[in-house]
């Protein structure tokens, strides 16, 4: 910034220096002109103010351009302070005007050299003054009165000089801190421009590989999917094959089986029935991860639905100490939703039940309320830490505190089970603690009985 001041300075100085200059050498050419009917010859100091003041302005802008500013001003300033002295001497009378003109260079010496210039000049003026009333010879106590008017005027003018400068000073140094001020606001504009440049450039990046990773996602969900769709095409017709024809010759339909070949087509039929519910699971969640998942809801009972599972899960504890209780009530409300599906998510959570209960029971309660209905699945198995609620929800997550917990299962029936009920607009939550059994407890929105046929409120 003090560099900005300086340049400023400088061109102001610059600008003065020519004006001075040119008014100077007019004021020499009409006086020369005005005593044109006199001998040239006469008034040397007219030709000195001619010549001398373009000499002095040109060896002022030299030294100035040298860098040697405050020289170049007392060299401008000096010469013409001679200059008017010479045509003071040459042009003098008692009344002359001529040292007012002191008053230029006293005024422009602020400018050119400083702010103490002024007075500095206004020294040498009255110094050059009293020279120049000498040189004249008309040195006298009453000429000397006739001068002190114009040293008074000029030192007035050396104070209106130094507070015309400070002024000047101060509205440059002013011009200059917002100038400052207004670029160190652009380079943070340049910044914040750069930078924000730079992360919409990231964010640019970032996008594109986000919508690269969610293409090659979604290509390989497609695979899976399709994977699993035809993977369980192609074992499901075997299995099936398998499954039926052990169960046939378990029941003797091919000729009398002892005991020992009963059992071991029991196993293969048991394990068949496995696999395929393993098979239907993983297919589930394919179709669910894939948005291919499809209900076909109606306005269904919660009867049949609770009675279809009951019977599914009383082949899973005959041979278990382990009572089945039915908590009904007396009236059945009515739920709009896809009646396979909902037995599907109380056999996947009675299954569960039987799997880890084997003494006490595995109660299956239903609580109808105005708007939904609560169905809760109680067991007295193992329980789950509480820690591990949220995670038997998660896919292919299974939770083994004890040795009851080491079963078989993909760790898919809670997830597809959460899923479905989802879709119902119900919500599911456990209640558990290692020892002490688990509650399931699902809430599914019900159709109040002045509802028509075909609205639904879920």
């Amino acid at each position: 910034m003090q560099a900005y001041t300086r340049e400023r300075r400088l061109d102001s100085i610059l600008t003065v220096i020519p004006i001075v200059a040119i008014v100077t050498v007019l004021v020499g050419l009409f006086g020369l002109a005005f005593f044109s009917d006199q001998d040239y010859g006469q008034h040397l100091s007219l030709w000195l103010v001619v010549i001398g003041s373009p000499l002095a302005a040109y060896a002022t802008r030299r030294l100035i351009q040298r860098d040697r500013q405050e020289l170049g001003g007392w060299v401008f300033t000096i010469t013409h302070l001679l200059l008017v002295t010479a045509a003071y001497v040459d042009f003098w009378s008692l009344h002359s005007h001529i040292p007012y003109l002191y008053a230029i260079f006293i005024i422009t010496a602020s400018l050119l050299i400083g702010l103490a210039a002024s007075f500095q000049t206004w020294l040498l003026s009255s110094i050059m003054l009293l020279a120049g009333l000498l040189l004249s010879g008309e040195f006298s106590f009453a000429n000397l009165g006739a001068i002190l008017v114009p040293i008074i005027i000029n030192l007035g003018l050396a104070v209106v000089s130094l507070l015309a400068a400070i002024d000047w000073q101060m509205a440059l140094e002013s011009v200059t801190e917002l100038r400052r001020r207004a670029q160190d606001r652009r380079d943070e504009l340049f910044e914040i421009q750069e930078t924000l440049s730079l992360t919409n450039a990231k964010l640019r990046f970032v996008n594109q590989e986000l919508d690269r990773a969610r293409q090659e996602a979604l290509r390989e969900r497609d695979l899976r999917t399709r994977f699993m769709n035809n993977v369980s095409h192609e074992l499901r017709t075997p299995l099936n094959a398998v499954v039926n024809f052990a169960h046939i010759l378990a029941m003797g339909g091919r000729g009398q089986v002892t005991a020992e070949q009963g059992d071991y087509l029991g196993r293969i039929e048991r394990s068949g029935k496995h696999v395929l519910d393993v098979l239907n699971d993983l297919l589930d969640m394919a179709q669910i991860e894939s948005g291919e998942f499809k209900l076909y809801p109606a306005r269904v009972s919660l009867h049949p639905i609770c009675e279809d599972a009951m019977s599914h899960v009383r082949g899973l504890v005959w041979d278990k100490n382990v009572e089945l209780i039915r908590d009904y009530p007396q009236e059945w409300p009515v739920i709009e939703g896809d009646q396979m599906r909902l037995t599907q998510a109380l056999i996947n959570l009675l299954g569960n039940a039987a799997k880890y209960t084997d003494t006490g029971h595995i109660a299956l309660r239903v609580r109808p309320g105005p708007v939904s209905v609560v169905i809760c699945i109680e067991d007295t198995g193992v329980g789950i830490d509480p820690q591990h609620h949220e995670l038997v929800f998660q896919e292919f997550r299974q939770v083994d505190e004890t040795a009851a917990r080491r079963r078989m299962g993909t760790g898919l029936g809670l997830p597809i089970t959460r899923h479905l009920i989802a879709r119902h607009g119900g919500t599911i939550a456990v209640q558990s603690a290692l020892g002490q059994g688990s509650t399931f407890t699902i809430t599914l929105p019900i159709i109040p009985e002045s509802a028509p046929a075909g609205v639904t409120t879920a």
